[in-house]
C-alpha cells in the first residue's frame, strides 16, 4: 500500500502512477518532508505489482528547483547539528537508492526548473522528456556547498568531462542543451508535448512483460558492480528464471500462436 502524503500528489490511472511534486509556491523545492515522502512512496512501489509505469513531474509548471534554501538557512544553519545535516543529505541518497530499486519503468517529465537536486533525481530515470525552454543548472557551488549526492549520478548520466564543467561552473542551460548533453532523451515544445510523449512511451513499453522489464533493470544495475564471469552468471540466471517462468512461457506461446501476449494492451502491435 502506498503511504499517505502531504507534499506530493499521487495520481493513479490504471497501471500508471504519476507522482507530482506539489509545492508549486516554491517551485517544488525539496524540503526534508517532501524528500522523505518521495523516498517512502518509491520504497513501497516494488510491492505494487499492478503498477507498471511510474511518472515523476512537478505541479505549477516547474519540475523541481532543488533543495529548499529557506530550510537550509533557517534549520540547517540555525538549530541543526552537524549530524542532522549529514542525515538529511544521506537521506537523499536513500531516495536515489529507492529509484534504482524500482522494477517499474520510471519516466521523468521536465518543464520549468530542473535545478541542483531536482536535476540529480532526473538523472536516475529510465527515460527523461524535457521541454525546450526548461531551465537547468547545478547551482550548489554558487551557494558555498558541494553537489554531494548528485555528483556521481550526473557523471554517470553525461560523462565525467561535461559533468565536471557543469558541476564546477554552475553554468545555466536550457532543455535543448540538456537534450544535447544527454540529460534528456526526448525534446518537446510544451506541457502538451510532455503528455503526448509520455503516452507514446507507455504504449510502446506496454508490449514488454512487467517481469522482464524488472529483470532487465536488475541486469542494468548489476553492470555497475559485477564484472567478467560474475555479470555473465548473473544475467544468465535471470534469463533462465524468466524463460521458465509464466511470462516467458506466455511470450513464447503468443509468438507461436501469432497473438498478443496477455500483458499487452488491446490494439498494440507486437
Amino acid at each position: 500500500m502506498l503511504p499517505t502524503v502531504e507534499f506530493l500528489d499521487l495520481e493513479r490511472d490504471g497501471d500508471t502512477l504519476t507522482i507530482w511534486f506539489n509545492r508549486p509556491e516554491v517551485k517544488n523545492a525539496l524540503s526534508d518532508a517532501m524528500s522523505n515522502e518521495l523516498a517512502a512512496v518509491l520504497e513501497a512501489l516494488p510491492e505494487e505489482r499492478d503498477i507498471r509505469f511510474v511518472i515523476l513531474r512537478g505541479r505549477g509548471g516547474a519540475f523541481c528547483s532543488g533543495g529548499d534554501l529557506k530550510m537550509f538557512k533557517t534549520v540547517f544553519q540555525g538549530s541543526s547539528t552537524r549530524e542532522d545535516i549529514v542525515g538529511f543529505n544521506a537521506g537523499f541518497g536513500r531516495m536515489c537508492h529507492a529509484i534504482y530499486g524500482l522494477p517499474q519503468l520510471f519516466i521523468v517529465l521536465i518543464e520549468g526548473f530542473a535545478m541542483a537536486g531536482g536535476l540529480g533525481i532526473s538523472c536516475l530515470a529510465d527515460v527523461v522528456v524535457t521541454t525546450a525552454d526548461a531551465k537547468y543548472g547545478l547551482s550548489e557551488v554558487t551557494l558555498g556547498i558541494p553537489p554531494a549526492q548528485i555528483t556521481p549520478v550526473v557523471i554517470k548520466r553525461i560523462g565525467a568531462s561535461e559533468a565536471r564543467r557543469l558541476l564546477l561552473t554552475a553554468q545555466r542551460f536550457d532543455g535543448t542543451e540538456a537534450h544535447r548533453l544527454g540529460f534528456a532523451h526526448f525534446l518537446v515544445e510544451d506541457a502538451a508535448g510532455l503528455d503526448a510523449r509520455a503516452a507514446e512511451l507507455i504504449k510502446a513499453a506496454r508490449r514488454g512483460a512487467p517481469g522482464a522489464i524488472a529483470l532487465t533493470k536488475q541486469i542494468i544495475g548489476a553492470t555497475e558492480t559485477l564484472h567478467g564471469d560474475d555479470i555473465v552468471q548473473f544475467a544468465a540466471e535471470r534469463f533462465a528464471d524468466a524463460m521458465l517462468g509464466d511470462e516467458g512461457r506466455e511470450g513464447m506461446a503468443a509468438f507461436s500462436e501469432k497473438r498478443l501476449p496477455s500483458w499487452a494492451a488491446e490494439g498494440d502491435s507486437a
